[in-house]
């Protein structure tokens, strides 16, 4: 191993320059997790439901600020402080699937770990109700 050639790599140049923000103190990733495991509601609802993009559309703001990752539905608003790289990121997907920018920015990190708590449900919009489709047709086939 000692003369093995050794491997840097660069981020692609479609990629942005990952920003970190200083967050305030109290609000640190260990912070969040103490939080995550208080037993303080963080959902704001009942129980794990399926929710819709046009009802996730509508929590956009930064007093009330849900996103779809991965296909489940999280309420994000008191996660917006802890957030290593700013709210203002976290809102560039408030309302909105963020998959894409969430797999985009940091692939390497677990959503449902880190959001666990927050939440809400799964959502039901296009691509959600195409995977129900082929799972419901897998189970008939087996059943005849």
């Amino acid at each position: 191993m000692r003369n093995s050639p050794q491997v840097l790599s660069v981020p692609g140049a479609n990629q942005r320059p990952r920003r970190k923000i200083v967050l305030k103190p109290g609000y640190s990733p260990l912070d969040w997790a103490r939080l995550s495991a208080s037993g303080k509601d963080l959902r704001g609802v009942n129980e794990l439901r399926r929710v819709t993009m046009d009802e996730v559309a509508l929590h956009n703001k930064r007093n009330d600020c849900w996103m779809v990752i991965s296909g489940n539905v999280y309420n994000v608003t008191h996660y917006l402080d802890y957030h290593p790289g700013g709210k203002g990121e976290l809102m560039r997907a408030a309302g909105k699937d963020g998959t894409d920018l969430f797999n985009d920015t940091h692939p390497w990190v677990n959503a449902e770990g880190v959001l666990r708590e927050c939440m809400i449900g799964f959502c039901t919009g296009p691509g959600a109700l195409q995977a129900e489709a082929l799972e419901s047709s897998d189970d008939d086939s087996g059943s005849a």
